[in-house]
């Protein structure tokens, strides 16, 4: 490839954010300026990914550290989508944008994807909390715990520009992400089209044989269509390669994606009742979890408490700076949701067939 190409290093290439990121990428308008390089852990995906879109491949895993930072000292744009808790992780990144800096010169902009996660509660259903946070309220940003979850890789990411001035660094906080992403890559196999939560849900009810629910369910979170995601991450990229002093970065380089919110009380009997019409659970109605046993059914207790925690967010920064307008509602949510269990009991049924 031709050294006036942009460099672009993407984790979490074969991903459900990082996959639907990579196609947009390839189909964007200026994809022939591109120089795309993406770290794999498959040797067939990094074949088909090379073979199919010209996308530069290297064998390795986000533990490989020295490989990692090697790559991102390479890129002037890094986008991360593969990791949002591991120190170790982002502190090789860092580490290569520090070096990029120090070697090239210029100032390399780093894209890390973290999550609303962040500002959860320990409601476990019982309540619906008032508060909601966004994301040009710094201050109310700054003043979450350093031990909230993701808050200690975004400080270590925000410190980076604020403190060593080595990077411009833009934090994209997804809320709940819903919808079958699609895609050529998706039809070779090579990228996961299936959210993380609706899949946890689905595959603890058919060990169940109903659809469980915490306390009241109350809890609330906001949610984005993983189109519209995929679309942020590329206007923000647009913005920065225009003018990336018209974008925020550092302190207040963060960028919630959300359109709407629903509660559990709402997400769950669309599941239950789905589940239901295809005579894999008893009841479509919700049957409420005894203590201690949904951690049984949705992984670990832990990720149970989570999955029925608030997290209230405004996303207003990239609408106002990206002109990022997000088509899905939260309606879309609940209208999809009938199709996506189908495929997903499908997926398990030939998983218990082999």
């Amino acid at each position: 490839m031709s050294s006036n190409k942009l460099p672009i290093f993407l984790t979490g290439a074969t991903g459900y954010i990082g996959g639907s990121v990579l196609q947009r990428l390839l189909a964007h308008p200026n994809a022939n300026n591109f120089e795309i390089t993406a770290l794999v852990r498959s040797a067939k995906k990094a074949k088909i990914l090379e073979s199919k879109s010209g996308v530069k491949t290297v064998l390795g895993s986000l533990q490989d550290s020295e490989k990692l930072t090697q790559l991102v000292a390479s890129a002037h744009v890094t986008i991360n989508t593969a990791e949002c808790d591991d120190v170790a992780v982002i502190s090789a990144i860092l580490r290569g944008l520090k070096q990029r800096r120090e070697k090239i010169g210029d100032a390399p902009h780093f894209i890390h994807t973290s999550g609303t996660g962040e500002f959860i509660d320990d409601a476990r259903g019982e309540f619906v909390s008032e508060k909601v946070y966004s994301d040009v309220d710094i201050s109310a940003i700054e003043a979450l715990p350093p031990s909230a979850p993701h808050r200690p890789v975004d400080l270590l990411v925000v410190a980076a520009d604020t403190e060593g001035g080595y990077a411009r660094t833009h934090i994209v906080m997804p809320s709940v992400v819903y919808g079958v992403a699609t895609g050529p890559l998706v039809d070779a196999g090579v990228t996961n089209p299936h959210t993380i939560i609706v899949p946890i849900f689905v595959r603890g009810a058919l060990r169940r044989g109903s659809v469980g629910v915490l306390d009241k369910g109350a809890s609330r979170w906001g949610n984005v269509h993983i189109d519209d995601l995929a679309d942020l991450y590329i206007r923000l990229l647009d913005a920065i390669l225009e003018d990336p002093e018209k974008v925020s970065h550092g302190r207040e380089g963060y960028f919630f994606a959300d359109n709407g919110e629903l509660s559990m009380r709402e997400v769950l009997p669309s599941i239950a009742d789905s589940l239901f019409a295809l005579g894999r659970v008893s009841t479509r109605e919700l049957v409420p979890y005894a203590p201690g046993e949904a951690g049984q059914y949705l992984v670990n207790e832990v990720l149970a408490g989570f999955l029925f925690t608030h997290s209230r967010t405004k996303g207003e920064r990239a609408r106002r700076e990206l002109g990022w307008a997000p088509k899905h509602t939260a309606q879309d949510f609940l209208d999809g949701l009938r199709g996506e269990v189908e495929v997903l009991v499908g997926k398990e049924d030939a998983k218990a067939s082999t």
